[in-house]
């Protein structure tokens, strides 16, 4: 049986993708027992990524000791070279939470040279994650004007469709016919990121003039949060957090993390059981 693919996406910048990603990743990392792969792929996106996961100096310190053997570039020379198989990954990777997390690190050449050399290899490299790994995440970053990006939507098993609260964002991604259509048949989430609770723009309302059912979660503005995941402590904002009582600042934003990592769960099929012993499907 092969994993599934989830690609956390936008149609426009500046709506936590990379975080919604993270945060998700960090909490199932914590509390499910599926396998899970995390791959920023392009520069830019490894960047965004490893900054929730590792210290700014720390990082630095571990691009420098992850050279051209480690990461996404290594196994795409791997699968040219028809030699990658897919309990080699784990070779390439960086552990985050021990046969629960890791982190794929993303290429070292510019976006642009990446992707010219990747995108022929595109589907054969998450077909072979895939056979590793119970989730694959991906970020997708934003936009749709590249051919990278539209086949990662196409190859997306689920796509979390990252928005923000704004009528006129709603308004935009509900135009964009070919992917209107391809959501008719792909399975997929809507997430209103950094969420204001207080605004009268609530996602119900915002997405009352489409009328159709949409499965969606939002994921409340969250300050601690914003600032734990831009200093690497991700995992340790989560673990943090577990627990608190329904009146503390985080419960609000951890609850709606929860939510959104039990619908990805539902959409994939994968029951697991949470840590804790409980061993009965959630």
């Amino acid at each position: 049986m092969t994993g599934h693919t989830i690609v956390f996406w936008s149609p426009v910048s500046g709506t936590g993708t990379t975080s919604n990603l993270a945060a998700t990743a960090s909490v199932m990392g914590l509390e499910y027992s599926a396998h899970m792969l995390l791959l920023g792929h392009c520069e830019s996106h490894d960047i965004a990524l490893k900054q929730c996961f590792y210290q700014t100096h720390a990082s630095r310190e571990m691009d420098m000791d992850v050279s051209v053997n480690m990461g996404v570039d290594a196994l795409l020379r791997l699968l040219q070279n028809r030699k990658l198989q897919p309990n080699m990954i784990r070779d390439y990777t960086l552990p985050l939470l021990k046969d629960r997390l890791d982190l794929l690190p993303g290429s070292s050449k510019p976006d642009d040279r990446f992707i010219d050399m990747a995108t022929p290899w595109m589907e054969s490299l998450l077909s072979m994650a895939k056979r590793m790994y119970d989730l694959v995440f991906v970020d997708g970053g934003s936009g749709n004007s590249s051919e990278w990006t539209n086949g990662l939507l196409r190859l997306a098993d689920v796509l979390v469709v990252c928005l923000p609260q704004n009528r006129l964002a709603v308004h935009r991604f509900f135009r964009m016919d070919e992917l209107q259509a391809m959501l008719t048949t792909k399975k997929h989430v809507l997430v209103f990121g950094k969420y204001d609770r207080y605004s009268s723009l609530t996602h119900k309302n915002l997405l009352r003039p489409y009328g159709r059912r949409l499965q969606t979660c939002s994921v409340s503005y969250n300050t601690r949060w914003l600032d734990d995941g831009q200093n690497g402590q991700a995992i340790s904002y989560m673990y943090r957090n577990r627990q608190v009582p329904r009146e503390h600042e985080n419960y609000l934003f951890m609850r709606d993390v929860r939510a959104l990592a039990l619908a990805l769960i539902e959409q994939t099929g994968l029951h697991y059981a949470f840590f804790g012993g409980k061993e009965t499907p959630i």
